[in-house]
Order: C-alpha cells, then sequence, then structure tokens
C-alpha cells in the first residue's frame, strides 16, 4: 500500500512543479514577489484540507454504504446532480446560522455521499448476477454479503470516481469558505477575497495552491483504489 501511495504522489510532482512555476511567475510579475504569495497560498492550504478530506472521506463511505443497500440511497444518488457542493454550501449559509463548521462538512459531504451512492449501487446491481449469486450459492448471506462483497464492490466503483467528487468538492469548499465567513480562512477564501481586491498574483497562487491539493488528494485516491481493486493498479 505505501509503494502505491509512493507512486501514485510521485507522477503527480511534475505537475505540482508545473503549478508552482506558474504560480511563482504570475505572482512576481503582478506583485511584489514570488514568495509572499506562494506562503500564504500555502499557509492557508491545511485550512482547506481539513475542510476537503472529512467530507470526502465521510461522503463517500457513507454514500457507497447506502447505495449497496439501496432504497434512500437510490435516491440519493438520483438527487445528487441536483445538489452540489457549492448550492448546499448557499442555501445553508442563507437559512441556517447555527455551527456552521458542521454545515459546512454537510455541504461537502452530501454531494460526495451522492456521486459515491450512484457508483456504488450500479456497481451492486453489476454484480448480482456474478459474483453475488455465486456467493449466495455458497451459503452466504446477509450482513457478510454486505460487509464482505458488497460493500466493498461499493467502495471500489465510488473510488473510481473520486476524481470528478475531488473537483466538485474542491469548489464546494470554496463557497464554503466564502459564504460562512471567519469560521473558515483557507485557500478557497483567500483566492475570492484576494480576486475580488485586483490581487491577481495572490489569487493565482491561490488557485495553484488549490489546483496542487485537487492533485494530491486524486493521487491518494487512485492508490486507495487500487489497493481496493487491483484491476485499477494498471490504469
Amino acid at each position: 500500500m505505501l509503494s502505491l501511495v509512493l507512486r501514485r504522489v510521485l507522477a503527480a510532482v511534475p505537475a505540482l512543479l508545473g503549478l508552482a512555476l506558474a504560480a511563482g511567475v504570475v505572482a512576481a510579475l503582478a506583485g511584489p514577489g514570488w514568495a509572499p504569495a506562494l506562503g500564504a497560498a500555502l499557509a492557508a492550504l491545511p485550512a482547506t484540507l481539513a475542510l476537503v478530506l472529512p467530507a470526502l472521506a465521510l461522503g463517500t463511505g457513507f454514500g457507497a454504504l447506502l447505495g449497496v443497500l439501496g432504497g434512500v440511497g437510490a435516491v440519493l444518488g438520483g438527487v445528487g446532480p441536483a445538489m452540489p457542493g457549492f448550492l448546499l454550501a448557499a442555501i445553508f449559509a442563507a437559512t441556517l446560522a447555527k455551527a456552521p463548521v458542521l454545515l459546512g462538512l454537510a455541504a461537502l459531504a452530501l454531494s460526495a455521499a451522492a456521486q459515491a451512492a450512484t457508483l456504488a449501487g450500479r456497481a451492486r446491481a453489476g454484480a448480482e448476477d456474478t459474483v453475488l449469486l455465486a456467493a449466495r450459492g455458497r451459503g452466504m448471506d446477509g450482513s457478510a454479503l454486505l460487509w464482505r462483497l458488497a460493500l466493498p464492490l461499493g467502495l471500489s466503483a465510488a473510488m473510481g470516481g473520486l476524481r470528478s467528487a475531488v473537483a466538485g468538492t474542491m469548489i464546494g469548499a470554496v463557497a464554503v469558505e466564502t459564504l460562512f465567513g471567519t469560521g473558515f480562512s483557507g485557500a478557497g477564501r483567500l483566492f475570492v477575497e484576494t480576486a475580488r481586491a485586483g490581487d491577481a498574483g495572490m489569487a493565482v497562487a491561490a488557485l495553484a495552491a488549490l489546483c496542487g491539493l485537487a492533485l494530491l488528494l486524486n493521487a491518494l485516491g487512485g492508490a486507495l483504489h487500487g489497493w481496493l481493486d487491483p484491476r485499477a493498479r494498471m490504469a
């Protein structure tokens, strides 16, 4: 597992260096220098990571479980495309004032859960006449079938679609950080505020930091997908 993570992360290094170089050039041309801009963007990045990572983990895991169970999972997957994270964040911020941290996480996690539920539900439906049927023929049913076969299949399918989930969650995080005020002060908020102020150098540095974080999350997600499903290691 560790070697797989290292390979995935190292594969993303050239793109990360390219982002850093492009952001540094723009910051040097548009502002006082590249070091302060990149330093501010990197300093704001952990707050964004602390928002995005739990939302992705909880949303993907919970959504995959609901997807393989059906019922509520099918409903969640069906309405998911109509409730992206940035839209949920706007609705929560406009209508609810309590517990902004939990609301921000919920807005992002629900969007990720909807996609995971859709993919996991499709994976279970596709395996009903093959893997799951064979397992039932050997006497496996109930919770054993769910936890040993159905859920791993659903999780693998959900991880296979993690790239779009990461992109949606990152966009939603920018909205959450901007709409929920001082409770969130990450790279997303830095990007919006500096872009509004006309500070191109700082805005590009923050955007590059967000893109770099997305690349790293995609790399980690790809490693986890390969661990869950060995066939994905060849992709």
